[in-house]
């Protein structure tokens, strides 16, 4: 892969990496963020018994997006750190070359295409 895309991709991972992180801060009110960790907060709408089931139910909405945001999270800064490593674009399974259109299309990829459907079989 060429630099120039190579800088495209980590600029692209850079962008996604501080949206998340601004949404992530919106949702939990931190500023560091564990996955193993609920920190979304609660928000109260009302007292009426259809309003608890609206905040029950928009609680475990967020506690899903909360999870899968700092998942995507980790993946971005595992791929960044890749960048700085010169691993950016080697399988971590078996060694090749991933494609650079599956990094255009998911800069976070950490294993080519043979890999990724070996894992899912």
């Amino acid at each position: 892969m060429d630099n120039n895309t190579k800088e495209q991709l980590k600029q692209k991972l850079i962008n996604e990496k501080n949206k998340i992180r601004e949404l992530l801060e919106k949702m939990t009110n931190q500023t560091e963020f564990n996955k193993d960790k609920i920190q979304v907060t609660w928000s109260e709408t009302g007292d009426k018994e259809e309003d608890n089931a609206v905040e029950v139910a928009n609680f475990q909405d967020n506690i899903s997006l909360e999870r899968n945001l700092e998942v995507n999270l980790e993946k971005i800064d595992n791929a960044l750190e890749r960048i700085k490593k010169d691993d950016f674009g080697k399988c971590i399974k078996c060694g090749n070359d991933i494609k650079t259109e599956r990094l255009i299309a998911y800069p976070e990829a950490d294993v080519c295409m043979n890999c990724a459907s070996k894992k899912r079989s």
